[in-house]
């Protein structure tokens, strides 16, 4: 499995998610619902869902940006849901986040400030 990124041009990039990390900025949960629904009640699975996003950034593994406590994970597998979720199972297709992050084959919000800083 990679990371697909297609750029608004129709330019595809492809990342390998244990060597790089995507940080996408104001990104939006897109989801076909039609085509969810069927992979659902056991179609083959096929691209039903992706993430649009206004801006994104390709760390290598030495800027690797871990999950901090606020932070949540995300998933979209269409055979046990057909929607978007966050950790309590509730649907968020459609939500649109400030910054969703790779963490290998995983994504996570990030809820708050991962600067750190010196007192």
């Amino acid at each position: 499995m990679m990371w697909q990124v297609k750029h608004p041009n129709d330019f595809v990039e492809y990342f390998r998610p244990e060597e790089r990390q995507l940080a996408m900025f104001n990104a939006k949960l897109r989801v076909q619902p039609s085509a969810a629904k069927k992979i659902h009640e056991g179609a083959c699975k096929t691209v039903c869902a992706w993430i649009e996003c206004e801006e994104f950034q390709v760390l290598g593994q030495a800027d690797l940006i871990k999950k901090n406590l606020g932070d949540f994970s995300i998933r979209f597998n269409p055979h046990v849901n057909p929607n978007w979720v966050d950790p309590g199972n509730n649907n968020i297709s459609g939500d649109k986040f400030d910054l969703i992050m790779t963490e290998d084959r995983s994504l996570f919000v990030v809820n708050g400030n991962h600067e750190c800083t010196e007192e």
